[in-house]
């Protein structure tokens, strides 16, 4: 392990004030000496990594009532959707409970992570600016989020948290608030696979991206290729790059391109130092492949000199309007196999305590049927997974089924319970973020009773 030395904390203190002086990151001195007052140890290293399942989760096939009473109202209102009880995999809560659960039959991975206490469950999270009754609903009484049910601006408000013109996300804000804790301050603390996302954007923080194949780089302008003439066309771009002067526009773009250029070099040399994963991955699967470049770089972690790191990864498509059926089981095995060799790989790592997995999705789906899918709806079920999750638990408050309940708003569309602000709060607690910013990077925090949901451990 490194350690951070008076003299090397003497240098990076006098490089961030000079940041701060001209056109870095931080925007002032005084901010500057707060979030370095604040650095945890070297060794304290922390990352999370948000799987999004595009398209909305119909996760009503995911966590699934057990016991019998309450698995045939299920049953009823799922119709040809229903998973035979026979099959499910069943859970059993530390906290117990007179209902009984199980996970799709497709899922045993993260039936075993549950068992190992690696897994929870938060129940019935979604979109909400303020806690909703059904009547609240009807009457308009509390402010909703925008366009309930729409895909594009679902996504946007799960990954923002904001009404109406977003332009962070709150993975991006607190990355705004956190980024100096990391020496390395080139590379952003952000690092999606999945490309561009409001969720990792800030005001002076913003993603990047990486591939499952890789660290993305400059084609055909590799300097220490064996092809000549491709070493010749890398310098006499980089001569190009370094000759610009002419104008600031100019002068920016240059700069920019050269600091992506040399960043893909250090990240290609910090990877190709560690030694390669014996964990398997399944290969065929696209969610695995970027789960285990995930964890290559948390790998290279003291090689990059970063002590916080957030990771974005998309899969999809839950949009199962059609042919569920068949689609959902694949989805459901992907998803719980991706995040078994993930889980597996901390352990090899020896990071499983310091590196928190988590689901977030468009939105929940209907309860009831179209004939051969479901469509889009609200609340749903998301997963957590790390040695620090207080696993082998269910939280929130699990949604009753029957239809036109007071948990319906019509056509089985469920009024989510817990709000992504207390979601996110809960995992930015555990990841460091300061008490004194919560309002900044989760705006509706305020409007909810409980802010910490209990499933990380202190």
């Amino acid at each position: 392990m490194k350690t951070f030395d008076s003299s090397r904390r003497h240098f990076l203190r006098g490089c961030l004030g000079a940041a701060a002086g001209g056109a870095g990151l931080w925007a002032t001195q005084a901010r500057l000496q707060l979030a370095l007052a604040q650095m945890p140890p070297t060794e304290d290293y922390k990352a999370l990594v948000c799987i999004f399942l595009y398209g909305g989760n119909d996760s009503y096939n995911m966590v699934v009532p057990y016991s019998s009473a309450e698995y045939d109202v299920y049953k009823a209102v799922r119709n040809n959707l229903a998973i035979p009880q026979a099959e499910l995999l069943p859970i059993t809560p530390t906290q117990g409970g007179a209902v009984q659960y199980g996970l799709h039959p497709r899922m045993s991975q993260a039936q075993q992570l549950f068992a190992d206490g690696r897994l929870a469950v938060l129940a019935n999270a979604g979109a909400l600016i303020a806690p909703v009754s059904k009547a609240d609903y009807q009457n308009r009484a509390v402010p909703l989020p925008p366009q309930l049910f729409s895909h594009n601006d679902q996504q946007t408000f799960m990954q923002s948290l904001a009404r109406d013109n977003a332009k962070t996300g709150w993975a991006g804000r607190a990355a705004d608030v956190m980024h100096s804790v990391n020496i390395n301050q080139q590379l952003s603390m952000n690092i999606s696979l999945s490309g561009s996302n409001i969720w990792q954007s800030g005001r002076e923080v913003f993603p990047y991206s990486v591939s499952g194949h890789g660290v993305e780089t400059f084609k055909y302008f590799d300097e220490a290729s064996d092809d000549s003439a491709e070493v010749t066309r890398a310098q006499v771009f980089r001569t190009l790059m370094e000759g610009a002067s002419s104008h600031i526009f100019q002068r920016e773009y240059a700069a920019i391109q050269q600091r992506a250029w040399a960043l893909s070099g250090e990240l290609i040399s910090a990877l190709d130092a560690q030694p390669p994963l014996s964990t398997a991955f399944p290969s065929e699967s696209k969610l695995a492949m970027d789960l285990k470049m995930v964890a290559k770089l948390i790998s290279a972690r003291e090689a990059l000199d970063v002590k916080r790191q957030v990771y974005f990864v998309g899969f999809g498509d839950f949009d199962t309007h059609g042919d569920q059926n068949n689609r959902q089981p694949a989805l459901f095995q992907q998803l719980s196999e991706a995040m078994g060799a993930f889980n597996s790989a901390m352990d090899e790592l020896q990071l499983a305590d310091q590196v928190t997995a988590f689901t977030m999705t468009d939105f929940g789906r209907t309860l009831t049927s179209n004939g051969d899918g479901t469509d889009h709806a609200w609340g749903g079920h998301q997963l957590i997974m790390g040695g620090a999750v207080n696993g082998s638990a269910l939280y929130g408050t699990m949604p009753e089924l029957h239809l036109n309940s007071d948990d319906d708003i019509g056509e089985g569309r469920i009024i989510p319970t817990t709000s992504i602000d207390q979601y996110g709060a809960t995992l930015a607690h555990w990841f460091g973020l300061p008490s004194a910013d919560f309002g900044g990077v989760f705006p509706n925090l305020g409007n909810f009773s409980q802010l910490d949901l209990g499933f990380m451990k202190a």
